[in-house]
């Protein structure tokens, strides 16, 4: 991984393409639009960096949609709004990278990484990608580093890693990073909505993430779009975004 001075967090979006689809398809302002108003507010009042991770096509209210029809008109906002970040997820929903062959992998990036440089500019690329179902697709090393991707961000449940051998999987869990045929990968600590499906208190989410800064001297925390309209998510996204300015922990 690369050094990023500690510590620090890291907060992205799984699922990404629905909200990309409306606002292109609406005629309203850009940020009146729920999903970026919030992400415009937390950026503004937490300093927040955000990555988005996109599915290429989706169906939406009965119809096929695809990040090919998303309007290039906020090409601008985009480009001068660098802490709004995009990178690819998966085709969609049904088809995780780790169950298509490594070609297949690169022809389904290379299609959303070429819809997000039409319609944003590309103004600032995701450094840390994490794909569907947390693949673990280290045979794209090489594919990666010319995307400027050097880690893949690891599953958040207890099994740690899917894929990668046990010498790593102690080291992910003991430095909450570790490298492996050249490519990095780092842990995902939580996702906001398993915090609210166990029904934590704020002090023991605030020693969850206590805990996770002292073992890692970072955190990673994730959601998914169709759960970010749920204010009880919104709400939570809020709390740790204040605990950890609070404590001075940057986001990248």
């Amino acid at each position: 991984m690369h050094q990023y001075e500690k510590p620090f967090y890291h907060f992205s979006i799984d699922d990404t393409i629905e909200s990309l689809i409306d606002v292109s398809d609406s005629s309203n302002d850009f940020f009146s639009n729920q999903f970026f108003k919030f992400l415009d507010m937390i950026h503004k009042k937490y300093n927040t960096n955000i990555d988005l991770y996109c599915f290429y096509q989706k169906s939406i209210r009965n119809k096929l949609r695809t990040l090919n029809d998303v309007s290039d008109k906020h090409k601008e906002i985009f480009i001068n709004n660098p802490w709004l970040r995009f990178g690819p997820h998966a085709l969609d929903s049904e088809f995780a990278p780790y169950a298509q062959t490594p070609g297949q992998q690169m022809h389904t990036f290379d299609s959303i990484y070429k819809e997000i440089e039409r319609f944003s500019g590309n103004p600032s690329k995701c450094e840390f990608i994490r794909l569907h179902f947390f693949s673990e697709s280290y045979e794209l090393s090489g594919y990666f580093q010319t995307k400027n991707v050097h880690s893949l961000l690891t599953t958040d449940k207890s099994a740690i890693t899917y894929r990668l051998n046990d010498t790593v999987k102690l080291e992910l869990d003991s430095n909450g990073h570790a490298k492996f045929n050249g490519l990095g990968f780092v842990r995902s600590h939580f996702r906001v909505e398993t915090l609210i499906d166990k029904n934590l208190s704020n002090m023991e989410i605030s020693d969850l993430i206590k805990s996770h800064l002292a073992k890692h001297g970072f955190v990673t925390f994730l959601t998914h779009e169709y759960e970010l309209v749920r204010p009880e998510i919104q709400k939570l996204t809020e709390f740790i975004l204040s605990y950890l300015k609070e404590h001075k922990v940057r986001s990248i």
